[in-house]
């Protein structure tokens, strides 16, 4: 089921499929997240429990093998709304016996989005109802029409960050989808990124320890978007080559690194969340117009 909240000057239209976005227009018929296409099946996903990939899909949790694919399993899950207003809508979804097989940890989850003048919070919120502890991590996945605007190219646009970046990005191995962080691409004083396929030929950039906790995605008249993520650790930007559009990924944790040793507990920036408490991280997208 799709639903749609709004306000003055935005419109956002969810599914119940994964409380995935799958539309965010302004007021002026600006269509701002990107459509599925040939390159792409999904829109907006939600990371959870894992980001990227597990190597060999498996993990050990307290001594037992787990298998999951690319990004964990809540981007399949149905949600069902637990409360709706004109400019704000609350999903739920929780753990269940399929669930169990591949995470071995009871929870619920809230998605929240809200609609604030030109900006959308996107809140995630997991209650551990285990009476252990329960490891994960989580990220967002949005992807953004680029070009936005007729008559634009992709090369139009640009990625500027809040802060100076100096970072080593690691390798995405294209065999396992690991990452390699012996074999980085090194980036100096990165202010502003000029967009350009050449970038994405092997996969995203990875900028782990990100100083900036936004960025605008904008073009030549400054026009875009503008993306914040507060709580994160890492930033993913990820496109195919002459793809239209590029997602701004905000994660806690990546993927596993091409010399795992396969245990959970030891993947970076771990959440342990006790039982009976809570986390919740939000992002917010704010159009430029």
């Amino acid at each position: 089921m799709e639903y749609t909240i709004q306000n003055e000057h935005l419109a956002l239209t969810v599914t119940t499929l994964g409380a995935e976005k799958l539309k965010l227009t302004s007021k002026s018929k600006i269509e701002y997240l990107r459509t599925k296409d040939q390159y792409w099946n999904r829109v907006a996903p939600l990371l959870f429990p894992i980001v990227g990939k597990l190597k060999d899909s498996k993990t050990y949790i307290n001594n037992k093998e787990y298998h999951m694919s690319q990004h964990g399993f809540l981007r399949n899950q149905e949600f069902v709304v637990k409360m709706i207003e004109k400019d704000m809508i609350v999903l739920g979804s929780s753990s269940n016996k399929e669930t169990l097989k591949m995470f071995p940890f009871e929870y619920e989850v809230l998605v929240t989005y809200y609609l604030r003048d030109k900006s959308v919070d996107t809140v995630f919120s997991v209650k551990n109802i285990s009476n252990i502890n329960m490891p994960f991590n989580y990220g967002g996945h949005p992807g953004f029409k680029c070009p936005l605007y007729p008559g634009e190219t992709f090369e139009d646009y640009r990625i500027v960050f809040e802060q100076t970046e100096n970072f080593e990005a690691p390798t995405v191995m294209t065999d396992s989808g690991t990452l390699n962080y012996i074999d980085t691409v090194r980036y100096n004083q990165l202010k502003e990124l000029n967009l350009n396929w050449n970038y994405f030929k092997v996969d995203a950039i990875v900028i782990p320890n990100v100083l900036s906790k936004s960025v605008k995605l904008i073009n030549k008249q400054n026009k875009g978007i503008e993306f914040s993520y507060p709580n994160f650790t890492t930033l993913a930007i990820w496109t195919k080559p002459n793809a239209p559009f590029v997602c701004l990924e905000p994660w806690i944790g990546h993927a596993d690194k091409h010399n795992t040793n396969y245990q959970f507990l030891e993947k970076d920036d771990i959440i342990s969340l006790s039982p009976q408490q809570k986390f919740e991280v939000t992002y917010t997208i704010t159009i430029i117009e």
